[in-house]
């Protein structure tokens, strides 16, 4: 995937502490027949919206629209491109045409409506690293208005717009001298994803065609109005948010060797998908679960990941999980909370209802079994 390979690899912030500890893998044993493991269930002793601002830098996917959702809310997304290449023409050899190209591969909302953004320049250098979703990029005037529909949206560059930037876009330092597109959300009943890596900037002169790849992407997300959750369940949100943190009281098992422990969010899928007509609520279908230490300054570690499985549960139950926990109860690993998260890559609005701490058996829980 070009130069944008190294956006996959963000998730990887989220480092997972060193296992290499001599009590890293106490209680992994499989458990022989004449094993009589001890099951014990603990509910969350907290559940509960947090305040993260979700990381939208450096994703291989936009968002541009607005939706007025009747459970989530009415939410804002404008998209931020930039783009990396070499013009292959000389001075004598004028542009005669520029097109951006843009490839969508998400929807959300009233699938039925059209999206209008506005077309912006970027004006600054900007830095996609960790750039959070409420950032503030410096753009120009607007250049034209797009309305779109369709899988595939060619954007045809105005001919005024090419005189002005003509010598930047040719020159040998077009890296540092463009700064990319914004894609200024006006008026939809939906919000859309533009694949970046089947997205271009493509330029013709008398020598030919030069396609410029994405290098650097970024979403920004409003949210103009709350949401509203039925009684009971816990919104979770990807991009917009809110995420959830939570925690597990684990002190009666401290320094007992653990042979597996799952942790399980039940979600109530019928709630969820309660849309109108034509409208597209998609589940998150992977999540995070991460641990926030107490010192602001250092960085989260990645404790596991899960899908939605058929019963619209996420089980958290990787080996990775267990060594963490084990490390926690002995004593070497400390963390502040947990924090259910969407990874980086994913970039969506998209939402699931989980049921809270009065669920009974669906509320948060980990499972856990004692080695014998």
């Amino acid at each position: 995937m070009r130069s944008f390979l190294f956006l996959f690899l963000l998730p990887v912030l989220l480092i997972l502490a060193s296992c290499t500890d001599s009590i890293s893998n106490v209680g992994l044993d499989l458990l022989g027949d004449e094993a009589n493991p001890q099951v014990e269930t603990i509910h969350s002793t907290s559940f509960s919206t947090s305040d993260l601002v979700d990381i939208t830098g450096a994703s291989p996917r936009i968002l541009v629209g607005s939706v007025n959702d009747p459970l989530t809310g009415q939410i804002s997304t404008n998209g931020f491109l930039d783009f990396a290449g070499t013009f292959a023409g000389t001075p004598s050899e004028s542009i005669t045409s520029a097109q951006l190209k843009l490839s969508r591969n998400y929807n959300y909302g009233d699938t039925t409506k059209t999206v209008e953004f506005s077309l912006h320049q970027i004006l600054q250098e900007w830095n996609h690293i960790d750039l959070r979703s409420d950032t503030d990029l410096t753009i120009g005037p607007q250049i034209l208005t797009v309305t779109t529909l369709d899988t595939l949206t060619t954007i045809d560059l105005p001919a005024s717009w090419i005189s002005e930037n003509e010598n930047d876009l040719r020159s040998a330092e077009f890296n540092s001298k463009f700064h990319g597109f914004a894609l200024i959300q006006i008026n939809s009943g939906q919000v859309i994803g533009f694949n970046a890596a089947l997205s271009e900037f493509e330029l013709t002169s008398a020598s030919g065609v030069t396609e410029y790849s994405v290098i650097s992407t970024y979403t920004q997300i409003k949210r103009m109005s709350p949401s509203t959750p039925p009684d009971g369940l816990l919104l979770f949100q990807d991009g917009a948010g809110p995420a959830i943190e939570l925690n597990f009281d684990l002190n009666k098992y401290k320094n007992s060797p653990i042979n597996n422990i799952t942790l399980s969010f039940s979600a109530d899928q019928l709630a969820s998908q309660d849309t109108p007509e034509n409208f597209l609520r998609p589940f998150p279908q992977i999540l995070q679960l991460v641990a926030v230490p107490a010192d602001a300054t250092m960085p989260a570690s990645l404790v596991g990941q899960a899908a939605m499985d058929k019963d619209g549960e996420y089980h958290f139950s990787d080996i990775e999980a267990t060594i963490f926990f084990q490390r926690v109860l002995f004593g070497s690993q400390q963390y502040d909370r947990l924090e259910l998260r969407s990874p980086v890559e994913n970039n969506s609005l998209n939402a699931v209802l989980f049921h809270g701490m009065d669920a009974r058996d669906l509320s948060p829980r980990a499972t856990i079994i004692l080695s014998p």
